[in-house]
C-alpha cells in the first residue's frame, strides 16, 4: 500500500507541475513576450524535474537504508529460530525491533502472517516490493528457495547476512575512496566558469583590438543564414531574458554561448559524479541539478558585476 501511495504522489506531483508550467508558458505566449516565454520554459523545466527527482531520490535512499538494516534483521531472525521459534513466529517477533525504514516492511510481513498468509507467500510479496533493490530481492529469493526445498534456513540466512555485510563494507570503502572524485567534478564545473571569465575579460578584448582584420572578433550572428539564425535567436533570447543584456551587442552571442557550454559541463559533471559516488543515474541527476543551479546563479552574478557579457 505504501509503494502504491508513493507512485500516486509522484504522478500527482508531475501533473500539478505540468499544469503550472503550461499556464506559465501560455501566459508568455499570450503577452507575445519572448523573454517571458524563455523564462517560463526554463522555470517550468526546473519545476517539473525537481519534485520528481526529490521523490525518486528519497525512494532510492530508503532502499539504501533497508540494505543497511537487512543483515541485522536476518541475524535477529536467526537468533529467534535458534531459541526454538519457527520461521513465521521469528518474523513476527522481529516486528518489535526498530530497523528504521525496514521496520515498515517487517511489520507488514508480521501482519500478513497474523492474517494466516503462508511464509512463502509473505516472502514472495516482500521480494516483489524490494525490486528497487536487486541486492535485497536476490537475498530473499535465496532464502525462499532454501525454505521451500527443505534446506538449512538458518545456515542460508547466516551466509546471506555475511554476504550483505561484506557488500556493505565494500560499498563504504568505495564511497570513501571515490568521494574525492565527486569533489573533483564540482571543481571542474567551477573552474570551467573561471576559464569563461578569463576568456571574456582577457582574450576577447585582445581580439577586439583587431576589429576589421582577419584576427578580429565579431558577432557571428550578424551574418547568419537558415538554421544558424534560429540558433542566434535562441542565444539572443537567453542573454536578454535571463541576463537582461542589451540586444545587438557582441556580448549577447558570447554570453549565451559561454552559459550554454557551462550548463552542459555542469550537467554532465553531475551525472559522472553520481555514477562515481553511488552508481546511480538518479543520484547523478541530483548532482546535475545542484551544479546547474550553481552555474546559473554564478553566471547571473558575474554578468551583473560585469565580468561576463561586456
Amino acid at each position: 500500500m505504501k509503494i502504491e501511495i508513493k507512485k500516486l504522489t509522484e504522478t500527482q506531483i508531475f501533473v500539478g507541475s505540468l499544469g503550472v508550467s503550461t499556464i506559465m508558458i501560455l501566459a508568455g505566449i499570450i503577452v507575445h513576450d519572448a523573454g517571458i516565454v524563455g523564462n517560463a520554459i526554463i522555470l517550468s523545466t526546473f519545476l517539473i524535474i525537481t519534485p520528481i527527482l526529490f521523490v525518486r531520490y528519497k525512494r532510492y535512499r530508503e532502499f539504501k537504508e533497508i540494505e543497511e538494516k537487512f543483515p541485522n534483521f536476518l541475524r535477529d531472525i536467526i537468533e529467534s529460530i535458534r531459541a526454538g521459534l519457527p520461521l513465521h513466529k521469528a518474523i513476527v517477533n522481529t516486528s518489535r525491533v526498530n530497523y528504521g525504514t525496514l521496520s515498515r516492511e517487517v511489520k507488514k510481513m508480521s501482519n500478513q502472517i497474523s492474517w494466516g498468509l503462508s511464509v512463502d507467500k509473505v516472502l514472495m510479496q516482500f521480494a516483489d516490493r524490494m525490486k528497487g533493490s536487486k541486492r535485497i530481492n536476490a537475498a530473499i529469493q535465496v532464502i525462499l528457495e532454501s525454505y521451500l526445498f527443505g534446506g538449512d534456513v538458518v545456515s542460508t540466512m547466516e551466509t546471506v547476512a555475511d554476504s550483505q555485510n561484506l557488500l556493505l563494507e565494500v560499498e563504504r570503502e568505495k564511497t570513501s575512496t571515490l568521494n574525492q572524485y565527486v569533489i573533483v567534478m564540482y571543481a571542474i564545473a567551477l573552474i570551467f566558469i573561471g576559464i569563461v571569465v578569463a576568456i571574456n575579460k582577457l582574450i576577447i578584448p585582445i581580439f577586439n583590438n583587431f576589429q576589421g582584420s582577419e584576427f578580429g572578433v565579431s558577432n557571428p550572428c550578424n551574418l547568419c543564414v537558415d538554421f544558424a539564425c534560429t540558433v542566434c535567436s535562441a542565444f539572443e533570447i537567453t542573454s536578454t531574458s535571463l541576463f537582461y543584456l542589451k540586444p545587438g551587442t557582441i556580448g549577447i552571442y558570447y554570453t549565451a554561448l559561454f552559459f550554454m557550454m557551462s550548463m552542459v559541463q555542469a550537467i554532465f559533471s553531475g551525472l559522472v559524479a553520481g555514477q562515481i559516488s553511488e552508481g546511480s543515474f538518479v543520484a547523478g541527476l541530483r548532482h546535475s541539478l545542484i551544479l546547474a543551479s550553481i552555474t546559473f546563479g554564478t553566471f547571473s552574478i558575474l554578468v551583473r558585476v560585469g565580468l561576463i557579457g561586456t
